[in-house]
């Protein structure tokens, strides 16, 4: 008889095991291992309302893989992959339990980093750039590399809604990319005019 239950037990755990599996498969990428991104965009809708109701800043950074060296492209899709693999283990390393990043298209991701303001995203988000820029990603005996150009923007600092947040971070992303790629580009400050300068305005 014990060893009847144990037996059970033992199935019960690797159906519990296996369910888990398979939710966090529907709701992460099965390369990057990041949030897909419908679960994203109710991570970031949660976010904009949480610090809507306790006047908090928090930043959301695109990010997007620079051109691909010949290494990479010869090797196809298994060198893509290998190169998104590691993109995304570093992203993951560098966010907080807190914090979301998700994978919005082939060579697109998004990184939401909660409480964190402007200042502080562009500092850790430069940290990743750099271990990017420098992480060994080996297939074949070559070392593929790869870079990554990101645009970082806060909320309500850089902009006043979710819809208006996702824009500024793609203008700077479009000047990370006008730099050359393998850069950070921080959204503009928006400012809220006054009573007065309204009216001389």
């Amino acid at each position: 008889m014990r060893q009847a239950l144990l037996q059970l037990e033992q199935q019960q755990r690797a159906f519990e095991t296996l369910r888990a599996e398979m939710q966090d498969s529907a709701v992460r990428d099965p390369v990057t291992g990041v949030y897909r991104a419908a679960t994203f965009a109710d991570q970031l809708r949660r976010e904009v309302d949480l610090s809507s109701r306790e006047s908090r800043e928090f930043s959301l950074v695109a990010v997007a893989l620079d051109s691909l060296s010949e290494n990479v492209t010869q090797h196809g899709a298994l060198g893509r992959d290998r190169i998104l693999d590691s993109l995304g283990t570093l992203i993951r390393s560098n966010t907080r339990a807190m914090d979301s990043s998700c994978r919005l298209g082939e060579d697109r991701f998004a990184v939401l980093l909660s409480g964190v303001g402007l200042a502080t995203a562009h500092s850790r988000m430069e940290g990743l750039r750099r271990q990017c820029a420098t992480q060994i990603v080996v297939l074949d005996g070559q070392d593929l590399g790869f870079s990554v150009s990101m645009g970082v923007a806060s909320f309500p600092h850089t902009a006043g809604s979710r819809d208006d947040l996702m824009l500024a971070c793609e203008a700077a992303l479009t000047e990370a990319r006008r730099r050359g790629g393998n850069y950070v580009a921080l959204a503009g400050i928006r400012f809220e005019q006054s009573e007065a300068e309204r009216k001389t305005g």
